[in-house]
């Protein structure tokens, strides 16, 4: 009910689920840059689980960017 809420007062039209933040959560922080080992501890999944399901939602250009930015 408080996502629904939320939803509402933003004027987000179409359906929200819980799950759903959970997968933007999870592409937001890979594009960031956040290391997807931490990525994974903070969702309760494995690193693998990140790459097969959720690295192909970010933006790979930005993240390789980010990646050699240090080097």
């Amino acid at each position: 009910k408080t996502l629904a809420k939320a939803a509402k007062l933003i004027g987000f039209k179409e359906p929200i689920k819980f799950y759903s933040c959970r997968g933007t959560f999870i592409a937001r922080m890979i594009d960031i840059g956040v290391h997807p080992m931490v990525v994974a501890e903070l969702s309760g999944n494995s690193p693998k689980t990140i790459y097969d399901f959720y690295w192909k939602n970010t933006n790979e250009k930005d993240i390789k960017k980010l990646m050699w930015a240090n080097i």
